[in-house]
């Protein structure tokens, strides 16, 4: 793959050559990968502490790590309290993720919910809401975050059918 030849020499070059690297193997399961190029990275800009953060996340939750996890929750917190990213989309996703690491799902309810309008179709965003919706006994508004997920990862998970009732998935 061209992505192999191309990014690799240019990681230790270009920061973003690295965090696209780290991308990619993130949206390919491929998580090792992307913890080993993250492992020594001091991150410097908002950018490399979340997608430092995600990484440890994905790992402290596959491996269930309280460790990774704390990691996880330190770097989301650093951005979304930052007084730069405070009030930016990126800077709410990041308090959203960090209350929902310490699953104090009342506060993240409130973070997504302020910027749910940009993320109407989005898979991730939306899971995550239903969840949290879900964890505050919002089941009803849970069920219709849920619907919206149309990634086939999500539809066949146990969570999913838990969260949603047999006669919504029913074709009319």
């Amino acid at each position: 793959m061209l992505l192999f030849k191309v990014l690799p020499p240019l990681v230790e070059v270009f920061p973003e050559a690295k965090l696209n690297l780290v991308i990619y193997h993130l949206k390919n399961d491929e998580i090792n990968e992307a913890l080993n190029l993250v492992k020594d990275m001091e991150p410097n800009a908002p950018r490399e502490y979340i997608i430092k953060g995600v990484v440890h996340a994905v790992v402290g939750q596959q491996l269930d790590s309280r460790e990774h996890l704390k990691q996880a929750q330190q770097y989301f917190q650093l951005v979304g309290a930052s007084a730069g990213e405070c009030d930016t989309i990126p800077g709410r996703q990041c308090m959203a993720s960090c209350f929902f690491l310490m699953k104090q799902f009342e506060d993240v309810e409130v973070y997504l919910k302020s910027i749910k309008n940009f993320f109407q179709t989005d898979d991730d965003f939306n899971w995550n809401y239903g969840i949290t919706l879900a964890s505050n006994k919002k089941f009803q508004e849970a069920e219709e975050a849920l619907l919206l997920v149309q990634n086939e990862k999500y539809r066949v998970s146990s969570s999913f059918f838990s969260h949603v009732s047999l006669t919504s998935l029913l074709p009319i």
